[in-house]
């Protein structure tokens, strides 16, 4: 029976200052190498994720953008995205704008990614953009129009400021046919995320992907925030670390030490010595 292990990132795979520890790299390399399927189900796209795990084998299908993004990281290639149906962009704009705000929207054509948004309106979107600008095949444009008529697939919305001056907007946004929309704290600034996928897409339906690419009988899963509740809810398995949101904890099958202490990596290095003695 083969088992597919899948880790939310920030929060939980990744340490407080946003590190992949030297021990979690030296025992992913070995446990990989001699067979475990393990991979990411993360909100952040591969533009992060694929110079971030540069060395450490990740022979499974990544989970990226919450389910948007398929992506096979040892060839730098997207298999399989989602994209929103044609008419959300322009009707996404006009709900931002009513109340002084503007989406960041993500095109992506050809395993590459552009974001456009008209302007920033708080620290924490300047650093979102400063961080992410020119990674890995993806960028970050300042427009005056959208470019809807591109021809390209626009597969993700994001904005992140505080709670109270975006709450109003997702409980409007939420109307929208064809889309699904999450709405959390950011692990690292306290505001919070606004993020808008197509209908139906989640972590759990890429988690699900993954395990039919694969043959997989078995998912377990790892996490920390309310955006991981339905993976938990696909898995055979689901555990949260110690810091993860009370949500999470009573969505877990159990709760796992802190991302701190690479609880994950700690958690399948018992499980796979215990079930490879010979490896």
């Amino acid at each position: 029976m083969k088992t597919l292990y899948l880790s939310d990132l920030d929060g939980t795979f990744l340490r407080s200052d946003g590190s992949i520890s030297d021990f979690a790299k030296r025992e992913l390399n070995r446990m990989t190498r001699a067979g475990l399927w393990f991979t990411v189900a993360t909100a952040r796209t591969y533009a992060t994720v694929v110079p971030m795990f540069r060395g450490i084998s990740l022979p499974c299908p990544l989970v990226l953008m919450n389910g948007v993004c398929i992506y096979d990281g040892s060839r730098q290639t997207t298999l399989r995205h989602h994209a929103l149906p044609k008419d959300v962009g322009r009707q996404c704009e006009a709900i931002f704008a009513r109340y002084g705000k503007n989406p960041m929207l993500y095109f992506e054509a050809d395993s590459r990614i552009r974001v456009e948004y008209k302007f920033l309106v708080n620290d924490p979107q300047r650093a979102y953009v400063a961080q992410r600008d020119n990674f890995f095949n993806k960028g970050f444009t300042r427009v005056e129009r959208y470019s809807f008529d591109s021809g390209d697939d626009l597969i993700y919305v994001v904005t992140l400021d505080r709670r109270e001056e975006i709450e109003d907007l997702c409980r409007d946004v939420r109307t929208l046919p064809g889309t699904d929309w999450n709405f959390y704290a950011d692990t690292y600034t306290g505001c919070y995320f606004l993020e808008g996928m197509p209908k139906g897409v989640s972590k759990a339906s890429g988690a699900l992907e993954v395990k039919q690419m694969l043959g997989a009988d078995r998912i377990v899963a790892f996490g920390d925030n309310v955006n991981d509740i339905p993976l938990f809810a696909a898995a055979d398995e689901a555990y949260a670390v110690s810091n993860a949101c009370d949500e999470l904890k009573a969505a877990a099958t159990g709760v796992i030490g802190s991302n701190d202490d690479d609880a994950v990596v700690r958690f399948l290095t018992e499980r796979f010595e215990k079930e490879n003695p010979n490896a």
